[in-house]
């Protein structure tokens, strides 16, 4: 296959994230590659905070998208209500009004709080949800990305966070150092994070109410660690799941001293 018919095909979120797409390595990989390789080739089972993430993503980026996100008027998930709605419409979760409401009011703040960043998002020119796939080390399986926005020569990753101001000490823990280093190495230009709280708060001095906001741009070092940890995971992978592998996933126990 060509590649820019690969490119096409994983614009498809079925595609990407299924069996095609699933012969590539993506940053959801490394972390299990890195420090609990049994666990690689898992599916990530899908969760309401992924969810609530992902109808904040497509109000920002495929709003046509949002119109059709299961939304049920209750007052809760742990309600009959809820699970009714689950088993009528065959969905694993929906978003509830009160959620729907507070997401759209983030997204909102995102596009329309600081002008600079509202110009990144919304650039005439810029591109949204556009994969990529390419080598990074030399004779490994190939990586796979989907960046959020690509804009004014930036890859744009959009973030959502309890807490803003634990973000940077996060963002290692999460994986977001991994994320930069593949991104940037396959789309080629530098990674920023655009990061909304999740909780809507009221200024303690004047009037009005705000979401945490920040704009986390990526360092060197950074993009080092990030770069040093998916090296670690394919030493992993290469060891386990390679064609030339040299030891068994099922054999393996934890062995370190302390």
């Amino acid at each position: 296959m060509k590649h820019e018919e690969i490119i096409e095909k994983l614009r498809d979120d079925e595609h990407y994230y299924g069996d095609f797409g699933r012969q590539y390595i993506s940053n959801s990989d490394i972390k299990n590659l890195t420090y609990d390789p049994a666990q690689f080739g898992n599916k990530i089972p899908d969760n309401p905070n992924f969810h609530l993430g992902r109808y904040f993503h497509q109000l920002i980026l495929e709003p046509n998208k949002a119109k059709e996100f299961p939304i049920v008027d209750i007052k809760g998930r742990n309600t009959k209500a809820y699970k009714s709605y689950l088993e009528d419409n065959n969905l694993t979760y929906a978003i509830t009004t009160e959620e729907a409401k507070n997401i759209q009011e983030m997204a909102d703040y995102a596009l329309n709080k600081d002008p600079d960043v509202s110009a990144l998002i919304q650039d005439f020119d810029a591109k949204y949800e556009e994969p990529v796939v390419g080598e990074i080390f030399a004779g490994c399986r190939p990586f796979k990305a989907k960046a959020d926005i690509i804009s004014q020569g930036l890859v744009v990753d959009l973030k959502t966070t309890s807490d803003i101001f634990k973000f940077k000490r996060n963002a290692y823990t999460f994986g977001y150092d991994t994320q930069a280093f593949i991104y940037q190495h396959l789309f080629k230009m530098p990674m920023t994070f655009i990061v909304l709280g999740k909780v809507k708060k009221k200024y303690g001095t004047v009037d009005g109410y705000y979401f945490d906001m920040g704009v986390f741009p990526t360092t060197e070092e950074f993009i080092l660690q990030g770069k040093e940890k998916v090296e670690l995971a394919m030493q992993n992978y290469e060891k386990y799941f390679s064609e030339n592998a040299t030891e068994s996933i099922e054999d393996t126990i934890i062995n370190s001293p302390l």
